[in-house]
């Protein structure tokens, strides 16, 4: 009788791993395709910026001005950290909304982005 339960508890713990398991290759997938997804976007905004900063360059602004001009817009949000604000305001309904987002949480209006 011991052994049984002995195996059948062996066999209860095997399957919780098998599940374990599959969970596991199921969210590394999901984060293979968000990874993906990312790296597509940063390669997107590269070209984006490489096209602007050139065309900026030819018709006479200096590397220096550029430079200026990026601190000035990192300063906007009272730090010198290489990012941009981490949330604004929906303009219907005043929450705070994170700028990544295309639509505000609480009331659903559409939060104003650069597209391009």
């Amino acid at each position: 009788m011991s052994q049984y339960l002995h195996q059948a508890f062996q066999d209860l713990r095997i399957r919780k791993n098998d599940v374990t398991n599959d969970q596991n290759k199921h969210r590394s997938q999901g984060n293979s395709a968000h990874l993906q997804a990312l790296e597509e976007k940063i390669d997107s905004l590269y070209l984006m910026n490489l096209a602007a900063l050139e065309l900026l360059q030819d018709v006479g602004v200096s590397r220096s001005d550029i430079l200026r001009k990026i601190e000035e817009i990192d300063l906007r949000d009272g730090k010198l950290d290489g990012k941009v604000a981490s949330s604004s305001h929906c303009k219907d309904c005043g929450h705070k909304v994170s700028p990544r987002r295309r639509h505000c949480f609480y009331c659903g209006a559409n939060i104003a982005q650069l597209q391009f």
